[in-house]
């Protein structure tokens, strides 16, 4: 090895690249190689013309080790790889959707995609129909099931299309509306019970079911609420659920978290980020998880500066090193499956961003309370400004400033400075350091 003057030679007898061997004189890229071309042959002794994209992905990656060992380890992927370059198997959705093990090639499929080698698919939309389809399998009375199936399809999944084309459809929409169609399906249940058809509903028992049980069952609200439009349930009184408490940290206890995410070097660098953005700017994880690098804009100067909603925000110089250290250091990115990703936070997936869901768990498992920080950040910040500016540099609504600002305790009576700071431009708004 050059670099440490041990007399032994680490070049591959191939490529020349100095690199522990993988088989004898080769290094793991030339074995890469190999062995994705020997899977990806056609009757002809080449390549197949339309594997080649998926090859060179996988062959140029930064980490070839790991192509060779997910080649290795999922078997099923890597007979269908060797189907798909002879032609046994097609080229489309339906050859991943009816695999045996479809998890076992979801990777390759999304890969795929990626490399636009199939067409686009929503996977959330899919996972949700997929889901449905095995759900209504366990809904005994077929009338329930063709009500179950008509409100899925009408009021979630049309909202889930609209979604997808606008390039909005998050995480947290497919789980909502599992969750609300699931809530339906037991509602339906309650009426069976009590010896009643969805036409039969009446108001006490609408109160009973809300009275008797735990509080999502409120979210059947939005099937009674489409019911009822469709005249399938009398037109009856279904209330929102009103939360009594809005669960708060201390500030001491925010300020502790932010100097925390700034200090703790056993904190995931991505994870400190992810906490920052939380803390400083009361932004959901769901937001969080879903940035995009061209959210985040570089000055000249070293400067930094986010952007959430209408304006941009100066980020405090304190916290800029911990920003450009993550963002130049994004996990991820050295595979096939994301490489130049424009996600602030890369997944695992092919083209995708890291699942709120997962940041969610390693940030509470990092002993965070994600509600009580958000809120926190918000009311504190609606102490510092007026909610309509917060609201608009922030990407939230009027209203749910409005609400932060009377929980906080705080009313503003006159805007002079809001209207001067409004007017400056190429100028954002900064939050203090801790």
């Amino acid at each position: 090895m050059d670099c440490a003057q041990i007399p032994a030679n680490f070049h591959c007898t191939r490529c020349g690249v100095e690199d522990e061997p993988v088989r004898t004189g080769l290094c793991a890229r030339c074995c890469l190689k190999d062995d994705l071309g020997d899977l990806l042959r056609d009757e002809h002794g080449g390549i197949a013309e339309h594997m080649l994209p998926l090859y060179r992905a996988l062959t140029t990656q930064a980490n070839a080790r790991s192509a060779r060992v997910w080649m290795i380890t999922n078997k099923p992927a890597k007979e269908l790889l060797r189907a798909l370059g002879t032609g046994s198997a097609s080229l489309t959705h339906e050859t991943f959707t009816q695999h045996p093990t479809p998890g076992k090639v979801q990777h390759l499929r999304k890969l795929m995609m990626s490399l636009e080698m199939i067409e686009e698919r929503n996977g959330r939309i899919e996972r949700f129909e997929i889901w449905l389809d095995q759900k209504l399998l366990k809904v005994p009375s077929p009338k329930h099931k063709r009500l179950i199936a008509q409100f899925a399809r009408f009021v979630h999944l049309n909202r889930m299309r609209h979604l997808a084309s606008q390039n909005s459809l998050k995480e947290g929409t497919l789980l909502s509306a599992r969750q609300s169609t699931s809530t339906a399906i037991e509602f339906l249940g309650f009426l069976d019970g009590r010896g009643r058809d969805p036409g039969e509903c009446t108001q006490e028992d609408i109160n009973d079911w809300l009275a008797g049980g735990p509080t999502t069952r409120s979210l059947a609200r939005t099937f009674a609420r489409w019911a009822m439009e469709a005249r399938h349930i009398p037109k009856l009184d279904f209330p929102y659920r009103v939360a009594k408490t809005l669960p708060r940290l201390s500030q001491d206890r925010r300020l502790e978290l932010i100097r925390r995410a700034l200090d703790d070097d056993e904190l995931d660098s991505g994870d400190r980020a992810a906490c920052l953005l939380m803390l400083l700017f009361g932004q959901p994880l769901t937001r969080v998880a879903a940035m995009k690098m061209e959210q985040f804009l570089h000055s000249d100067d070293g400067g930094l500066q986010v952007v959430f909603g209408e304006d941009p925000i100066e980020v405090p110089a304190v916290f800029i090193p911990a920003f450009k250290d993550y963002l130049a250091n994004r996990p991820n990115t050295n595979t096939a499956s994301n490489p130049g990703s424009p996600w602030c936070f890369p997944g695992f997936s092919p083209g995708e961003h890291i699942s709120a869901n997962r940041l969610m768990i390693r940030l509470r498992e990092a002993g965070i309370d994600l509600q009580g920080a958000k809120n926190a950040t918000l009311q504190e910040l609606v102490l510092s400004m007026p909610p309509a500016i917060a609201a608009d540099a922030l990407g939230y609504s009027y209203q749910v400033m409005d609400i932060h600002e009377q929980r906080a305790g705080a009313r503003w009576k006159t805007y002079p400075e809001l209207v001067r700071s409004k007017a400056r431009t190429n100028q954002g708004w900064q939050p203090q350091p801790p």
